[in-house]
């Protein structure tokens, strides 16, 4: 029997290629490739995200804080509070304590940055300079407000003594009411720190030590507006009226002297107030200012100008002290 070389009606036919031929490009056996499987050897792959993490783009670190930086603001802020209080009395006695904490948090904080460990060296700095500042101020003024409690405490001790002196002399008379207004008149003058009257003043033309200074209080001119209106000192009015004193002293002293400095004048009206040189502006014809410097037995003559009411001059009385003393040491002169 005998085999029929012709295929079935409906499979495909393969025809094998002739000697020579080329095989075509596509065999009906050919089938795509399933998705899912391994491509062969060779041939490139397909990316595969799910074989790799997603990457995320790296985030920036946060600054660390620099230990320094705390104690250079502390600083800092504790200067400026020093240095506010500094000029209160009493109260800046914090300010002290305030500023020297101040000064050691700051000299810490500049350590540390010296060797890299923090931070804030300005601040730092800025603190010790407030502080230091804090400090000097307080102590400045702590020794001028006791300065001026204890000049008011003489003021009023010398004045409640006087009051006393007047006192016991009414009482003696038998004049009660008189004691009790020179007692009231006393304790008023001490409470507005009037001059002290002085009992043992000099005459004038006497010379007194004053400190480095022999002085002495040779004239004076309770009127001295024709004097003071010479063109040639171009002068203005004065507020009140001139009073004119004419001064000799001698340097003691065994550096230098310089009178226009060194001594105040002052004159204690009857109106219970005090008028001293530096209330007048104008120039006298002696002045002080020419007067050279002196060295140890120098001597020089020259004026002092004064502005006082003309009401006040009748019973009132000069005194000269030194500028720069908290003592208390006057010398009076009588101007009559």
């Amino acid at each position: 029997m005998t085999q029929s070389n012709q295929p079935s009606s409906g499979a495909p036919q393969y025809e094998p290629p002739q000697y020579g031929q080329a095989p075509s490009e596509q065999s009906p056996f050919d089938q795509p490739a399933s998705p899912y499987e391994q491509p062969q050897y060779g041939q490139p792959q397909p990316p595969r995200f799910d074989q790799y993490p997603q990457q995320y783009a790296p985030q920036p670190p946060y600054p660390a804080s620099r230990p320094g930086s705390g104690m250079a603001i502390a600083a800092f802020v504790i200067g400026i509070v020093a240095l506010l209080l500094a000029w209160i009395p009493v109260i800046n006695v914090i300010s002290i304590v305030g500023g020297i904490v101040a000064v050691v948090l700051g000299v810490i904080a500049v350590r540390k940055v010296a060797r890299g460990e923090g931070g804030g060296k300005g601040l730092a700095v800025t603190g010790i300079v407030l502080a230091g500042l804090a400090i000097i101020g307080s102590i400045l003024i702590n020794v001028v407000f006791g300065a001026v409690l204890t000049e008011i405490d003489k003021t009023v001790q010398r004045e409640l003594g006087s009051a006393s002196a007047v006192v016991e002399e009414e009482v003696a008379a038998g004049d009660a009411e008189a004691a009790l207004d020179a007692a009231e008149s006393a304790a008023a003058a001490a409470v507005d720190g009037e001059a002290a009257p002085a009992g043992d003043a000099l005459p004038l033309g006497q010379s007194a030590e004053m400190g480095e200074y022999t002085v002495a209080v040779d004239a004076v001119n309770l009127n001295a507006n024709e004097v003071m209106a010479d063109p040639s000192l171009f002068n203005s009015a004065p507020e009140h009226q001139y009073v004119l004193l004419d001064i000799s002293v001698v340097y003691n002293g065994d550096e230098e002297g310089d009178p226009w400095f060194d001594l105040l004048f002052t004159f204690g009206g009857s109106d219970g107030r005090q008028y001293d040189d530096t209330g007048c502006m104008a120039t006298e014809p002696n002045s002080v200012v020419d007067v050279p410097t002196l060295t140890n037995g120098g001597a020089a003559d020259y004026q002092i100008c004064l502005d006082v009411p003309a009401a006040a001059t009748d019973g009132g009385e000069f005194f000269v002290e030194e500028t720069l003393s908290f003592d208390d040491n006057r010398v009076y002169w009588a101007v009559q």
